[in-house]
């Protein structure tokens, strides 16, 4: 059974313990939009409704209940098997190896390395994975030792008990633009000049960050067109080159035909937390982390001016 499926029937048997999507969206540590259209594509795929609405919450149908006999018998055997996977995997830990997670891109490489030379030049690995709540969930299953996540403000991924974070950085997010873009010539674009611009956007089951985008837009008067909802780079990117108009992190790199711009006032910023369990094996857990992904970030300056400028304005100390 692959990852994504045993991930469907946490979320049925999460929505079916809860008794209410808002309970379920706030255990399972995802937006209720997102909990609403994933279980939304999970019932086309099955082909019936798996729960029915009520005036207080929803309850099974005759077919949620089937699934959820079986679902719950499946993830029983699962957990039991984890906790033996959690058992040897600890002891690597001892051993010597320190596993860190996080989103695609150029920091979780940086990070891990930059965290196994502070424990004295341990073994590093990485597990890469989109999705915030599933990093929480591989932390406090003992599956990475680091999670890194790109969380934003007032859409933060909830931690479960025996977990501890902290937000290392709050950074601007940046606009991408075609180098062609009647706006490329300019330093700042302000959102509302882009209100009637083609959005892509991360769709809001794989992360709150198309929901921030909203809610900033409504800040600055205008509904947003997002006309494409896919995370893939590559296609992103062409994209971008061909008219439309995206986020851009601030470490993006500029080439392609692609040119990176700030938003006016920065409208919309970005927690860069790393989350590690209490009972870490690795003395110091608190301290190693943080500073090794301030040295990550601070590794990637050269990727494009304006998050140089802001390094060197709003950076650590010892950065500027």
């Amino acid at each position: 059974m692959s990852e994504l499926e045993l991930r469907h029937l946490r979320v049925i048997r999460a929505v079916a313990d809860a008794g209410s999507l808002s309970k379920a969206a706030v255990r399972l540590g995802v937006s209720q939009p997102a909990l609403t259209a994933q279980l939304q594509r999970l019932e086309r795929r099955i082909g019936g409704l798996l729960f029915a609405r009520t005036g207080t919450g929803v309850v099974p149908t005759d077919l949620g209940d089937y699934v959820l006999a079986a679902a719950r018998v499946l993830l029983d055997e699962v957990d039991e098997l984890m906790a033996g996977v959690r058992a040897r995997t600890q002891a690597a830990t001892l051993s010597g190896q320190v596993r860190v997670g996080g989103p695609p891109g150029p920091i979780v490489p940086l990070l891990a390395t930059a965290i196994a030379d502070r424990l004295g030049g341990a073994e590093a690995s990485i597990d890469i994975d989109m999705h915030p709540a599933e990093l929480v969930r591989k932390v406090l299953d003992r599956k990475v030792d680091f999670a890194f996540l790109e969380e934003n403000p007032g859409f933060r991924t909830p931690l479960p008990p025996g977990l501890l974070s902290r937000v290392v950085l709050r950074v601007p997010l940046f606009v991408a633009i075609a180098e062609d873009h009647e706006f490329a010539g300019r330093r700042e674009i302000a959102l509302a000049e882009l209100a009637g611009a083609n959005w892509v956007m991360p769709p809001v089951a794989e992360g709150t960050e198309q929901l921030a985008f909203t809610r900033a837009c409504a800040a600055a008067g205008f509904t947003p067109t997002i006309k494409h909802q896919l995370s893939d780079s590559t296609t992103i990117r062409t994209l971008v080159q061909n008219g439309s108009v995206t986020l851009a992190k601030p470490v993006a790199r500029e080439n392609g035909g692609v040119v990176i711009r700030a938003l006016e006032g920065a409208p919309l910023r970005q927690e860069m937390v790393l989350v590690w369990h209490e009972e870490s094996a690795f003395t110091g857990a608190a301290d190693h982390g943080p500073d090794a992904l301030l040295h990550a970030f601070g590794q990637l300056t050269d990727t494009n001016p304006l998050f140089a400028r802001w390094w060197a304005e709003f950076g650590p100390p010892e950065s500027r």
